[in-house]
């Protein structure tokens, strides 16, 4: 039984962890399209590795890779440090890879019930595909004799070739979607028609008509609504009231893409808008594409009346427009009648915005319509007032960018899901759609980096065709950018352990499932290293080893812990670690007092009699009064959770330390360090390894390394104790030894994969830790804790204990010692009880 106490440990990293964060982009992205994981595929050179992986969110690539307002982008942490990565661009480069042969056509079993989508544009089409995908009937209709909507009809080639329309469109009919083009609902089919032979209906059928402004003048010919101009133009139907003078009103980007259309066709052209340059809803790339086309654009002026002479549009007459928005930022333009100008043209197309053609199918099927003809929905489910009726797109709500309608399509499918099994629509949405990671991202110390620039036609050619205008990145540029990424996530843990990489997702994963059943398996606990460094890489310093141990405490009360691997622990080591036969308390006899004591512990003991013995000599020499304890300190104990055996075993540490009258300890091992430093906070507990520091070393030892190169190995639980990590290197360079350092050391250093008793646990994961925390270095290593050298054999890598080098000569043949076996240990053990005796 879980105590509260660790529940709430546990329920803090559930509630705070950030390892299952996305990053901002991908948060941003509406369908959540993985820009961090297919930019780091691009950057591995696996570009259909990277189209692959945008098709699992995105059946449109090559599209959105064109068109997307990329709000990614405005949310990339990369813009914090100098500019945000191009990643539309990107997406676009990996498109260039994609082959239908590789799409993924499967779908779920055919379902009974039947979908009917009106309209094929990017919300319709991903509804389809979606619901296609999850085994559903779908059919199209769609009102013209082309899928694509306002990609094909209102986005011109320049920006958007129809050839990659037709390309990726295609999966729909490949999938099982039926598309039926020049249907017009509610005049070809009517609603009622529809209601009876589908079981939901999803209205997609965009904004297609555009929103004119009642001026005098307003029935000059000449005077041209922008969608149906950028519809002909789209479907090559000749525009036969374009003239050669045109003024486009308007400051969006279907305002510029009017524009630079009637620019391809011939015109002269000018645009005139309320907005300063700096708040036109168009995008500012946009803005200068539209620039260096030759285009004029008059900000800061609105409409009064259209002039013309017979019947034909000759200017428009404009006044200043001193303030486009209020305080609260709701439009609510403000004028100087007293400036007014007039703008010479023969054609005026506007393009101040889009409404839905909603009135028929709205009549016919009873639904409610709101502010400018948009359909009224719930806007986290996207139902109508009519029970199995849905609208989504342009047709329902604010205008929305390509990828949001995309997005409204994907929410579509799902509502229309829930709702043919009968469950609640609004269950599990939070998360759909755009929203704020909670991912935290430092930036310190990231090298600025040149966001790549897209080669694109000369303006003087551009405007001479309808031909693509952006070219898109070579192999080269794309590999360039892709390395710009930082590759925003968390999982900083997760990367550095073992033990969570191999079993959790992230430790919010672990928790959950521990939390659900924490007797499901009760091994796991026992893989972990407890060497704290998921903490050390932690941004909220979560205490995963903490809780871990917690586990283990938990289960030995139970008695379902340890583990049945653990016990040449549990019933020989330690039970022998306390035996009169392999301890020993000794008093520094030829001082005639004791102050404080040497304890080697468990490990050095066992690995060389003869550097304990060397070690106590040389510090009785330097430090009299110093005396010898031979015994476990409870580390094994006290890491398999046994609390009452570990509260027995240390204090009876403590009464041999009572009677030698010592109250200082100096400690050989690390781990001991550690583990009596916790226990016992009234106990002054120094490390030999700064005793060394302090007193000296042998004479003999000085100057005796010649320049020989050896990699220091940190232990673990020695991570926070700085002036240990210093008097190791003190020690070496005063030996005349060159140090090569690991990657990761003091602190950030790595288990050497002994700790926690994993070694007993799971072998495999001990072994692919020694393993790897070898592979650091060409060079032999040196550590400062017997078990850890022996793990660093264990990894394939000579390895000595700095006593080695401080007392011995062996080093310089390069023979490192080998391993031992557990009957040596002990044979170890009792003749440096035996040795230490004889030094009375």
């Amino acid at each position: 039984m879980l105590t509260e106490d660790l529940k709430q440990k546990m329920q803090e990293i559930i509630d705070g962890c950030m390892g299952d964060a996305p990053a901002a982009c991908v948060a941003t992205c509406p369908v959540h399209t993985d820009a961090k994981g297919y930019i780091k595929l691009i950057r591995e050179g696996d570009y259909k590795g990277a189209v692959k992986l945008i098709r699992e969110k995105l059946p449109f690539p090559a599209i959105m890779g064109r068109i997307c307002a990329h709000p990614c982008e405005e949310k990339c942490k990369r813009g914090e440090v100098d500019e945000a990565m191009s990643i539309a661009a990107l997406k676009r480069f990996a498109a260039e890879y994609d082959d239908e042969k590789d799409w993924d056509l499967t779908t779920a079993p055919l379902k009974k019930e039947k979908v009917a989508i009106i309209g094929a544009g990017p919300a319709g089409a991903m509804a389809a595909y979606e619901l296609r995908k999850r085994g559903y009937q779908v059919t199209i209709f769609e009102k013209l004799d082309v899928v694509g909507g306002m990609l094909r009809v209102g986005i011109p080639a320049y920006r958007l070739p129809r050839n990659i329309i037709d390309f990726e469109f295609s999966i729909l009919e490949k999938l099982g979607v039926e598309i039926k083009t020049g249907v017009e609902v509610g005049k070809d089919i009517s609603m009622d028609d529809l209601r009876k032979q589908f079981d939901a209906i999803f209205i997609a059928i965009g904004a297609h008509v555009s929103i004119m402004l009642s001026l005098p003048g307003s029935d000059l010919k000449g005077v041209l609504p922008g969608v149906d101009f950028l519809r002909k133009v789209s479907l090559g139907q000749p525009v036969d009231e374009l003239g050669k003078k045109v003024l486009v009103v308007g400051g969006g980007n279907v305002a510029i893409d009017v524009a630079r259309s009637a620019r391809r066709l011939g015109a002269e052209v000018e645009m005139v808008c309320l907005e300063q340059k700096d708040e036109m809803p168009a995008h500012s790339w946009e803005v200068e594409e539209a620039e260096e086309e030759g285009i004029r654009i008059h900000n800061g002026w609105g409409p009064v009346e259209y002039l013309g002479e017979n019947g034909r549009v000759t200017g428009l007459k404009v006044k200043e427009c001193t303030r486009v928005f209020d305080a609260e930022g709701r439009f609510n333009p403000e004028y100087n009648d007293n400036n007014t100008k007039v703008i010479e043209a023969d054609t005026v197309i506007m393009a101040i915005g889009q409404t839905s053609d909603s009135q028929t199918i709205a009549e016919q099927l009873g639904l409610k319509v709101g502010r400018g003809g948009k359909f009224e929905v719930n806007p986290i489910t996207l139902e109508t007032n009519v029970e199995g009726v849905f609208a989504g797109g342009d047709c329902a709500g604010r205008p929305l960018i390509a990828i949001e309608a995309v997005a409204q399509g994907l929410k579509a499918a799902i509502s229309i899901d829930k709702y043919f099994k009968g469950e609640d629509l609004t269950v599990g949405r939070e998360y759909e759609g755009t929203f704020d990671t909670w991912l935290e991202k430092d930036l310190p110390k990231v090298q600025r980096k040149k966001r790549v620039q897209m080669s694109m036609l000369d303006p003087e050619e551009r405007i001479k065709s309808f031909d693509e205008v952006a070219l898109g990145f070579t192999e080269e540029q794309a590999l360039k950018e892709a390395d710009r990424c930082l590759e925003c996530e968390c999982k900083l843990c997760v990367k550095e352990c073992e033990f969570l990489s191999e079993y959790s997702e992230h430790p919010k994963e672990l928790m959950k499932r521990i939390l659900k059943d924490p007797n499901a398996d009760i091994k796991i606990p026992y893989y972990c290293n407890l060497c704290d460094i998921c903490t050390v890489h932690c941004p909220k310093d979560f205490k995963i080893s903490e809780i871990m141990l917690e586990l283990r405490r938990i289960y030995n009360r139970e008695n379902i812990g340890p583990l049945p691997e653990h016990k040449p622990v549990t019933n020989f080591h330690q039970k022998l670690g306390y035996n009169k036969f392999f301890t020993l308390t000794q008093p520094d006899t030829k001082a005639g007092y004791t102050k404080r004591v040497f304890f080697p512990g468990c490990s050095l003991s066992s690995y060389s009699p003869e550097l304990v013995i060397k070690t106590l000599k040389h510090l009785q020499d330097r430090l009299p009064g110093t005396g010898f304890i031979l015994r476990c300190c409870g580390a094994p104990t006290n890491m398999l959770g046994q609390e009452k055996e570990f509260e027995e075993r240390f204090n009876s540490l403590l009464r041999e330390m009572e009677k030698l009258g010592a109250d200082e300890i100096i400690c050989a091992c690390p781990d001991c360090t550690h583990n009596i430093e916790h226990h016992a906070p009234h106990l002054k507990v120094r490390s030999l390894y700064d005793v060394l520091a302090e007193v000296g070393l042998p004479e003999e030892a000085k100057n005796r390394g010649q320049g020989k190169v050896f990699s220091i190995h940190d232990s673990c639980t020695a991570r926070h104790y700085t002036s240990i990590h210093d008097s190791v290197r003190k020690l070496m360079k005063e030996m005349g030894f060159k140090i090569q350092e690991l990657k990761y050391i003091r602190e950030n250093t790595r288990c050497c994969g002994m700790g926690g008793m994993v070694l007993l646990a799971n072998k495999e994961l001990a072994q692919r830790i020694m393993v790897r925390r070898t592979k650091e270095t060409d060079k032999p290593m040196v550590t400062y804790c017997a078990a850890c050298r022996e793990a660093m054999t264990m990894g394939g890598k000579p390895a000595f204990h700095i006593l080695d080098l401080i007392f011995k000569d062996d080093w310089k043949k390069g023979d490192a010692p080998g391993l031992g076996n557990p009957v040596v240990s002990w044979l170890n053990r009792r003749k440096t009880r035996s040795r230490v005796k004889k030094l009375k």
